[in-house]
């Protein structure tokens, strides 16, 4: 903690515990979700059904989320997220001890946990800036999900799939407890200077929130280099969900393990996922942002293919560490590039148009995955998988150049010092006309 604390700024070293703590509950969480789906039903669709009600509030709660962080104090929002889970999951807890949970249940869960994620996730990426203090974004952010991916998959994977062994309800407590710390470590930082809230703050109304989120989709749609990065890692993640929605059966009944053993496949998984976040520093300073992108990508239809075509469970786990290291380079890569190029009094708003589509094309690639595995086999996923992200490397090779994303950096630091410019402007005309008000004289 002292490493974090002296090279970014206060209240970071605390951000960076709460996220690694509430880690832990999200990878005995999700490891446990999906044994206990499996346990319930043998049918590959109702089993990626749960996966993809976890990702549907991407899409229909997402973007909305994204206007509320640009109008809420965002340091003590992100501790009531974390008080809303923990109530969500103790929920779970009671309805396995009474005998009434069902993959209804679970899916509903499913969906009521990442819809406040979906508020929570963007406040803390928007938050990271208010910390970073002398250090980058990339090794900020590098740190953040390293400690998270440590807790969650090399820790907390494993620890669910045993604790659901000994008890169903065991590892849905755990996720609890670590909600109720990480609110707790939130609630603790007291930053020095409190972010003034922005125009209009005090009158958040639906026309007003929907308002904000479709000038944040369009600020999106407008930045080339961003909305091609958002298409291409959406694509990303629409193949891999397509692959996690049935992964839990894959490993069953394709490479013959036990519920216990998967908890381990999830740990070899992970280890590439860890390498991608320790290394995505460096390697983002040796490549470069756009060549870091394009090898993220170039690292995925190989592996899939291998993932897809063996019996081997450590050949397929090796290949897709492999995946794991990709997705971990081009979220860490593509986070500091929203973070450098996004004026902060847009970028709850912005950050939610990108989540929509990058998180919200995940329930149609575990419905698409679900319904492969159903007409073609476990294996189809994969193959079409590898299909799909060898045609995203070719985009990004022809797309992403470093001569594109310098052009971009130039366009933002102009965007970001016009937006402030506007912002200086109307706070000057608020000055003003509040000035004007108080001299006016009273009337009866």
């Amino acid at each position: 903690m002292a490493l974090l604390r002296s090279r970014f700024a206060y209240g970071y070293g605390r951000l960076w515990a709460a996220t690694t703590a509430s880690g832990v509950g999200d990878g005995t969480r999700t490891a446990a979700l999906a044994v206990y789906a499996a346990t319930l039903t043998h049918d590959p669709f109702a089993v990626a059904l749960v996966a993809v009600a976890g990702k549907l509030p991407w899409t229909c709660v997402g973007p909305f989320a994204g206007a509320l962080v640009d109008r809420l104090d965002r340091w003590r929002t992100l501790w009531i997220c974390d008080v809303a889970r923990a109530l969500v999951t103790a929920s779970l807890v009671l309805l396995i001890l009474t005998g009434r949970a069902d993959i209804t249940v679970l899916a509903a869960v499913s969906f009521a946990l990442t819809s406040i994620t979906t508020l929570a996730e963007n406040l803390s990426q928007a938050v990271v800036s208010d910390v970073v203090g002398d250090g980058s974004l990339e090794s900020a952010n590098s740190r953040l999900m390293g400690g998270q991916l440590l807790s969650s998959e090399f820790l907390g994977a494993p620890l669910g799939t045993a604790l659901f062994a000994l008890g169903h309800p065991l590892p849905f407590a755990l996720d609890t407890l670590s909600f109720a710390v990480s609110a707790v470590l939130v609630c603790s930082v007291r930053l020095p200077g409190a972010r003034p809230a922005p125009p209009g703050a005090g009158r958040l109304t639906a026309r007003a929130v929907v308002s904000e989120t479709a000038e944040g989709i369009r600020w999106l749609c407008r930045h080339r280099v961003l909305r091609t990065v958002c298409v291409l890692v959406g694509a990303l993640n629409f193949a891999v969900v397509a692959v996690l929605g049935i992964a839990v059966l894959y490993a069953l009944n394709v490479l013959h393990i036990s519920q216990r053993a998967y908890g381990m496949l999830l740990v070899v998984l992970a280890v590439g996922g860890l390498a991608g976040v320790l290394l995505a520093p460096v390697v983002t300073r040796v490549l470069g942002r756009a060549r870091t992108l394009q090898l993220a990508f170039a690292l995925c239809p190989l592996s899939f293919l291998i993932a897809g075509t063996t019996s081997r469970p450590l050949l397929a786990a090796g290949a897709l560490a492999f995946v794991g290291a990709a997705i971990s380079l081009a979220t860490v890569v593509t986070t500091s590039l929203r973070q450098a190029l996004v004026p902060g009094a847009l970028f709850g708003r912005v950050n939610g148009g990108y989540r929509f589509v990058v998180n919200g094309v995940s329930p149609l690639g575990g419905l698409a995955g679900g319904a492969l595995a159903g007409a073609a086999g476990l294996r189809a996923p994969f193959l079409f998988a590898a299909a799909l992200l060898a045609a995203a490397t070719v985009t990004a090779l022809l797309q992403l150049s470093p001569d594109a994303l310098d052009a971009a950096g130039e366009d933002g630091r102009g965007e970001r010092g016009a937006h402030a410019t506007r912002t200086d402007e109307a706070a000057a005309d608020e000055r003003t006309e509040a000035a004007q008000r108080t001299q006016a004289p009273e009337r009866t």
